[in-house]
Parts: C-alpha cells; structure tokens; sequence
C-alpha cells in the first residue's frame, strides 16, 4: 500500500510541475500573440483588448484616459529610396523615442506606420509636457544632418482626452486624437514645400 501512495504522490507531483510548465507556455504564446514582432511594443490586438476594457470603464463612469496618434512620416520614401530593412530601423527608431518618453503608458502598434499611446497615471496628468518632450527629441532627430537618413526620424502627433460628458466610446476619442493628427501632419507637408 505505501509503494502505491508513493508512485500516486510522485505521479501528482509529476502532473503538478507539468502543468506549472504548460501554464507558463500559454502565458509565453499569449504575449506574443499580442507582441508587434518589429518593435517589440504590443500590437492591434492587445489595442483592441484594451479598448474593450476602456470602453468598459466608461459605462460604469471610471474611465480617465487619454489617446496619442503617432504617424511615421516618410517611411514610403525611406522604405523606396533605402530599401525595408532601412524603413524597419527608421520605424524603430520612431517607436523607441516614443517609448522612452511616456513610460507609464501603453504603446501600441496599430498599422505600419502608425501607434497609439493610451495616456493613463503620470502620463496622462503630465501629457502636454510629455508630448512636447517627445515632439522636441523627434525633430533634433529629424534635423541631425549627422544621422543617417533612415535614423532621421519624424513623426506627426495628435492627442485627445476623454471627456465624459460627450464621449461614448474609445473610438470617439480615437477619432479626435486621429483628426489633430492628420492636421498636424498636414502642417509639417506645408512647411517642408
């Protein structure tokens, strides 16, 4: 009978560390899942869990957030002029300046191009003077006759706050952060011409 305990209590431990391991497996596969593969930040899928979530806290009234757009310009005329491998690193470059200024904030990778910053904690109450940190760093890049040009990176930015009384939904807010954006974008167009 004892011999039998212990090959049950070796069998249940066995199972045990087995099944420590296959967790510790889908835990790996889920970060990947939502993992953007190039710049290491998460990606469209984790944006859309997140958004979910958001959307969430806004029905039952906690919601405090904000969104920043960041659009890559030029990467078509890098990517045609210096090949891909120069667009991945001028992409990377963009997503590490972006990054390493709002820290306490989500940043994902939407599309090619574009990234989101889900501005919450420190970095939602100290926004304004992140972004312009971030705007400055990314135009002493782009002006840095030093650089390379795929390491001259520019970026177009747009930001928009949740407001409670008349946003309905993430999108909503997306939509503003996405428009303030296209007309920075625009801005910078006219002063390159």
């Amino acid at each position: 009978m004892s011999k039998d305990m212990k090959e049950y209590v070796e069998a249940l431990l066995v199972t045990s560390v087995e099944m420590d391991n296959m967790k510790q497996n889908i835990s790996t596969m889920a970060d990947i899942a939502f993992r953007d593969a190039l710049t290491g930040v998460k990606n469209k899928a984790a944006y859309d869990k997140i958004r979910e979530k958001l959307d969430g806290e806004i029905k039952n009234g906690t919601a405090e957030f904000g969104i920043l757009m960041v659009d890559i310009n030029c990467l078509k005329k890098v990517n045609d002029e210096y090949g891909h491998e120069k667009g991945d690193i001028y992409i990377k470059g963009a997503c590490s300046v972006i990054c390493g200024v709002f820290v306490h904030s989500p940043v994902y990778r939407i599309g090619g191009d574009e990234f989101v910053v889900i501005l919450e904690n420190s970095d939602l109450i100290n926004s304004e003077m992140l972004i312009k940190s971030a705007v400055k760093k990314i135009e002493e890049l782009s002006c840095d006759k030093t650089l390379e040009p795929w390491e001259r990176v520019s970026v177009a930015v747009g930001a928009a706050y949740y407001i409670p009384e008349s946003d309905e939904s993430v999108d909503s807010v997306f939509k503003r952060s996405d428009e303030f954006m296209y007309r920075n974008k625009k801005a910078m167009k006219a002063e390159r011409k």
